[in-house]
């Protein structure tokens, strides 16, 4: 039976905008989320694309921040985990996937998106914005060098025959290699915006077997950053 876990247990509904607080702590990266920093850390919640109830599928994700990485955690409640993609910017969002949308400049269109699997497939992205000529084919070429992933498995892997608890991810980002940062990165009190999202499919789930959600009330596409949520770098 699927339990919560203690990281997200009786929290309170996270402030917005949401502020990343900043880690003095070391966070291994292996998606198992029992390092002592995630307990400070904000938790956010996820509702259904478009209709924005509350999912089928429960999400939580948290983040962090220090002078190298922007870090992302995510607990996903899932009864039936699947992936099969292997190479990097595979198309993961075909299988179930948790992702992560931002922005540096509120008021520029540059934005970034990871959109990673169970088996932690990588699809990573630079767009110039969602009217870049180039097109998906030439921007998902950008490559976030020096991205660490970690993948935990709750249950089986590609096995619909048992019930599974779920996965959860850790996502740390470098900044240094991000261009819209020059080889630097964020300082208190900077202002992004993001949302985190999620694309599960599952036979657990009614109608078509999918279910979109995501941390942001959106009533447009994942990449519409004009319904993005502020993300402020606190201390």
């Amino acid at each position: 039976m699927t339990t919560q876990h203690p990281l997200v247990a009786g929290q309170p509904e996270p402030e917005l905008p949401y502020r990343v607080l900043r880690t003095e702590e070391r966070i291994t990266i292996d998606g198992v989320l029992n390092d002592r920093a995630w307990e400070t850390a904000r938790p956010l919640k996820f509702q259904v694309h478009q209709t924005h109830e509350e999912p089928v599928s429960k999400t939580d994700a948290r983040m962090l921040w220090d002078d190298e990485y922007l870090y992302v955690a995510f607990r996903a409640d899932d009864k039936d985990v699947w992936g099969y993609l292997t190479e990097r910017d595979d198309p993961t969002c075909l299988e179930d996937c948790l992702e992560v949308f931002f922005k540096t400049d509120p008021d520029r269109s540059p934005y970034y998106n990871f959109e990673i699997n169970p088996l932690g497939t990588v699809f990573d992205a630079f767009s110039p914005g969602p009217d870049f000529a180039g097109g998906y084919h030439r921007w998902k070429k950008w490559d976030c060098e020096g991205l660490l992933v970690g993948v935990n498995i709750r249950g089986s892997l590609n096995d619909p025959s048992d019930v599974d608890d779920g996965w959860d991810l850790e996502v740390a980002i470098p900044f240094r290699s991000l261009p819209t940062l020059s080889g630097g990165g964020p300082r208190e009190g900077d202002v992004w915006m993001f949302h985190l999202a999620r694309y599960d499919y599952s036979v657990y789930l009614p109608g078509a077997g999918l279910e979109l959600s995501s941390t942001a009330p959106l009533t447009g596409p994942f990449c519409e950053s004009s319904e993005w949520l502020p993300l402020v770098f606190g201390k």
